[in-house]
């Protein structure tokens, strides 16, 4: 019996190279894929509802957006900046790939980043989502919780200490997916693994921020 997305998906957290293996073979891959970054998107869309609805403001954007509207276009910058930056850090990876010998197809590029993409976001997003919704139902002042994120308080920490996770599982699942699938020496995987988390996170900060 083939596994379901939901069985892919929850294994992904715990073995993710079994699971990529085995994904490869399955031609429901990049459905699924799709589904995996879908997920993550919803989950970021609703954080940045719930930062309308409790009247945050980011500090200082790249794009030239007010700040207290800033916000407000991020609930329809999300989804497609996600899935656009899904999409060009797999061609970069795939293409790397080739150079260094790889033989995998760009669909399974794809796949196993898409998976990576939204395993790693949960590194973050757990944190984001509840805190953005208690901000969002008012328990919270959701711009006093902005200011001690970049102020010297534990909130502080305790974000460093996401972003370095989030930073490490994208480079260990991008690596371990890339080596999955086109067969190229460990340290090739990580270098591309790296460069292909360096292009989607620039890509999605261009537009969230």
């Amino acid at each position: 019996m083939k596994s379901t997305f939901t069985n892919y998906y929850f294994e992904a957290f715990v073995r993710p190279r079994k699971v990529f293996s085995e994904m490869l073979s399955d031609p429901r891959n990049l459905k699924f894929s799709f589904w995996a970054v879908l997920i993550m998107a919803v989950v970021y869309t609703l954080v940045y509802v719930f930062l309308v609805m409790g009247g945050g403001t980011p500090f200082k954007p790249w794009l030239n957006i007010p700040l207290d509207v800033y916000y407000r276009y991020n609930v329809w910058f999300l989804a497609p900046s996600m899935i656009l930056g899904w999409v060009l850090a797999a061609g970069v990876v795939h293409l790397l790939s080739k150079i260094l010998g790889g033989t995998g197809r760009f669909e399974n590029t794809l796949v196993v980043l898409g998976f990576g993409i939204s395993i790693a976001s949960w590194s973050t997003g757990l944190h984001d989502l509840i805190t953005s919704f208690l901000g969002g139902i008012h328990v919270i002042n959701q711009n006093e919780y902005e200011l001690a994120l970049n102020s010297p308080t534990v909130w502080r920490t305790l974000l460093w200490v996401l972003m370095l996770w989030y930073l490490l599982w994208f480079v260990v699942l991008f690596s371990i997916g890339i080596r999955v699938v086109q067969g190229i020496k460990a340290w090739h995987s990580v270098l591309i693994g790296t460069t292909g988390f360096v292009v989607y996170q620039l890509f999605f900060l261009i537009f969230n921020r």
